[in-house]
């Protein structure tokens, strides 16, 4: 059976009534649909999303600039797939900060992808359709419309010297912990070093984790990107992070590799990095999760980690 949502909130129907709002449902366990106050219309419908703790307070700030602040000044007429969530207002409340977005109507594929090891039928995203990963690129190509020039200072972009400092911190946590061993982690700090950073910079726009979990599927094929908590990246990272999230589903990642090499340059090494990059950032983010709750997923995350430090598997997946 599938653990209950924790509690909510001891402040939630506080902020909700000053809010004017009645909650409808949970769609996570920080994130509730709501509606105005005595409406019955679905155009009523809003997205209250909340963070108490510090991490996710300050989580929840930083979307909320991307949201009010970046999203508005891009032109959805020139995209082809993506929808962009609509800002409605935020705030501070007792212990929370908020951010409240239009609803956005359609499937959300939130429900078919999952890390958890109990939940088999969905593990790594088995049940996710292949269109989906035609889709994932067309966005990705939507993506890379957005004028660099015109992001503003504060949002995050990738440096792959920092990146490469905090790699030598986590890793070191990680061998603590024993989930990876130092024999692997000074491959990959061998390999990384010999790279020429400054062709890592940051070149798309993006939500920061960019993968059908965070896609909801809409008429006529468009797809609207949720958790706007990204920056600037280099693509082959936003792709690669795609691609190895999906690893349940073998054959949506042959068909995602098959679109992105019809639209996109490929260049393996610069592929290589992505995997390990984001490899290795997963399995950090999941370094304190249960091994019966999550040891499928993290397993998959170090297989690919360690794969990728041969040049003949990645290009395999290129081939």
């Amino acid at each position: 059976m599938e653990p209950a949502l924790p509690p909510i909130h001891p402040q939630v129907p506080e902020l909700v009534k000053s809010l004017d709002l009645q909650i409808i449902e949970p769609l996570k366990w920080n994130v509730l649909l709501c509606r105005k106050s005595g409406s019955t219309e679905d155009r009523a419908l809003l997205v209250l999303k909340i963070g108490s703790d510090p991490r996710k307070a300050a989580s929840i700030k930083y979307e909320t600039l991307i949201i009010r602040d970046v999203l508005p000044q891009f032109d959805e007429k020139f995209f082809e797939r993506l929808v962009i969530p609509e800002y409605v207002s935020d705030g501070h409340f007792g212990d929370l900060d908020w951010v409240l977005t239009r609803y956005i109507k359609g499937e959300p594929l939130l429900f078919e992808w999952s890390e958890k090891s109990y939940k088999t039928d969905i593990l790594g995203g088995r049940k996710i359709d292949l269109k989906v990963a035609k889709y994932a690129v067309d966005v990705l190509r939507d993506l890379r419309l957005v004028d660099m020039e015109s992001i503003p200072d504060f949002v995050r972009r990738f440096s792959f010297d920092k990146w490469l400092d905090d790699f030598r911190a986590q890793s070191r946590e990680l061998v603590e912990r024993r989930i990876c061993g130092q024999d692997i982690i000074d491959r990959a700090l061998e390999h990384l070093q010999s790279q020429a950073t400054g062709r890592y910079e940051g070149n798309m726009f993006t939500n920061g984790d960019f993968y059908p979990r965070n896609f909801i599927m809409l008429p006529k094929g468009r797809i609207a990107v949720a958790d706007w908590v990204g920056g600037v990246d280099p693509w082959e990272f936003v792709a690669m992070k795609a691609w190895i999230m999906m690893w349940g589903n073998p054959d949506w990642q042959i068909a995602f590799v098959r679109e992105l090499k019809k639209h996109f340059p490929i260049d393996v090494t610069e592929m290589q990095v992505g995997i390990l990059v984001k490899c290795h950032d997963q399995i950090y983010a999941w370094r304190e999760k249960s091994e019966d709750a999550i040891g499928l997923a993290r397993s998959q995350m170090l297989s690919y980690f360690r794969s990728a430090l041969d040049d003949e598997f990645v290009k395999k997946i290129f081939a």
